[in-house]
């Protein structure tokens, strides 16, 4: 269910020529844009989300599509990105990516030169994580079901610690690793802690069909009756049938 990347060109997406627009801000905007794409494996995936919002309201304005189902993870937290901005300004958002750039990147020179803008610049682009050269994300660990790395996070941090505002114990959950989700448990995590949809971590093993996940989890004591913001409890969310009779 969770994706929290991907790879895709937004100037694709939305239709747009960036080369319109020519006054120095967009002619900055556009440089700072084409810098992302060569620093990409030093950005984290929050800033990227940071980025995605400024750009979005810098080329279209305010957020004007309907907010993704809350299965959609990727797509809800772009949306996110990008309405909570609300009516900034369309100068103002590029100014902030800029910005936002800059601390990314303290060496980027966003003073407009003659250079022509790159027509198809993959602005605000999640990395695909088959592909980037990245460091491991607790994530990455989370779905490799690496036990020894994931201990050592949650020392540091904490059993419910958050990551791309998703609960690690969702993460196991949506992975389908028991192993992990075991682990995670026995460190202390909340089997019954709420994402920002009210859902839990037997939500996310029902609607991945992940069986074996959502046995452990009801036999651990896995409550079956929370409700999310939609008021959904995990059967109503369960991927087939087998899935519904575990939570019956």
């Amino acid at each position: 269910m969770a994706d929290s990347v991907d790879n895709f060109s937004d100037l694709k997406e939305l239709g747009i020529d960036i080369n319109e627009c020519n006054d120095s801000l967009s002619v900055s905007f556009t440089k700072a844009a084409n810098r992302l794409q060569k620093i990409l494996p030093n950005v984290d995936n929050q800033m990227l989300l940071t980025l995605y919002g400024y750009y979005k309201q810098g080329m279209e304005g305010s957020c004007n599509i309907p907010k993704p189902s809350w299965y959609d993870y990727k797509a809800k937290s772009k949306w996110e990105s990008w309405n909570k901005l609300g009516d900034m300004s369309r100068k103002e958002a590029k100014q902030r990516y800029i910005d936002a750039l800059k601390v990314v990147d303290p060496s980027f020179d966003s003073a407009p030169d003659d250079k022509p803008a790159e027509q198809w610049a993959k602005v605000s682009s999640m990395v695909d994580q088959d592909d980037a050269t990245t460091a491991l994300t607790i994530v990455d660990h989370i779905r490799d079901g690496r036990v020894n790395e994931i201990k050592k996070f949650v020392k540091l941090k904490s059993p419910n610690a958050v990551y791309d505002d998703l609960p690690l114990i969702h993460w196991a959950a949506d992975s389908g690793n028991v192993v992990v989700l075991k682990e995670l448990i026995e460190l202390g995590a909340n089997f019954d802690l709420l994402d920002s949809d009210g859902q839990t971590a037997l939500h996310y093993s029902a609607s991945c069909g992940h069986a074996d996940c959502v046995k452990f989890l009801v036999q651990r004591g896995a409550r079956k009756d929370i409700a999310d913001s939609d008021g959904n409890i995990p059967s109503d969310v369960a991927a087939d049938d087998n899935i519904k009779r575990l939570l019956k």
